[in-house]
């Protein structure tokens, strides 16, 4: 887990997952989630289709594929300190109720558990019974803050557009030659709020 393709936007990101991840040679196992709008009387005001095609950053998707040998990241800390919000590890076996994942060489059990968006752009809550994960082949730059990587591909071709992003991307490695980049133009623009310095 010492490589990882960076980009600044999560449809970049998610489209390199769904590319990368149609190239593993391994069985693909689909996982379907559960929901429920907490609140019983907002229920019937919200079909089930709307809930099914929320995509929030935070939460996996109503249908998740995985893939043994696939990179995933926790959504969510399980089992602190190890298996921690950020966390990268790969999938090593999946099953019904709970997939196997190794992190620094031990294996271990992920369950489905519910979960809830963090922020509040519903005027409702609702709940996703399943596996806190994503693909993480690619995985955006503010997710990749306070991780080490030996090898980086950054992906430039839509812009940065925070302060400090760019620092954050290049200095995930210590070397400079340990970087690869994808950029639709010539010069990569890099953020800076004068105001801040």
């Amino acid at each position: 887990m010492q490589r990882a393709i960076l980009a600044p936007h999560n449809d970049s990101v998610g489209q390199i997952n769904k590319l990368l991840a149609e190239k593993l040679p391994t069985q693909t196992h689909t996982y379907t989630a559960i929901k429920s709008v907490v609140d019983e009387e907002q229920a019937v005001q919200f079909p089930v289709e709307f809930l099914n095609s929320i995509e929030v950053s935070g939460l996996p998707p109503h249908v998740l594929d995985l893939k043994c040998g696939m990179p995933v990241m926790l959504l969510r800390s399980i089992k602190p300190p190890e298996l921690m919000n950020g966390t990268r590890c790969i999938i090593h076996k999946c099953n019904r109720h709970f997939v196997e994942g190794i992190y620094s060489g031990q294996h271990n059990s992920i369950p489905r558990i519910p979960l809830r968006p963090s922020d509040t752009m519903f005027p409702f809550q609702f709940e996703r019974k399943q596996f806190p994960l994503r693909p993480c082949f690619a995985m955006t730059i503010n997710k990749a803050q306070g991780q080490t990587l030996k090898v980086i591909g950054l992906d430039l071709r839509q812009p940065i557009f925070a302060h400090g992003m760019l620092y954050v991307a290049l200095s995930r490695t210590g070397k400079e030659d340990s970087i690869t980049t994808l950029s639709s133009q010539r010069l990569a623009r890099n953020v800076v709020y004068t105001e801040v310095l």
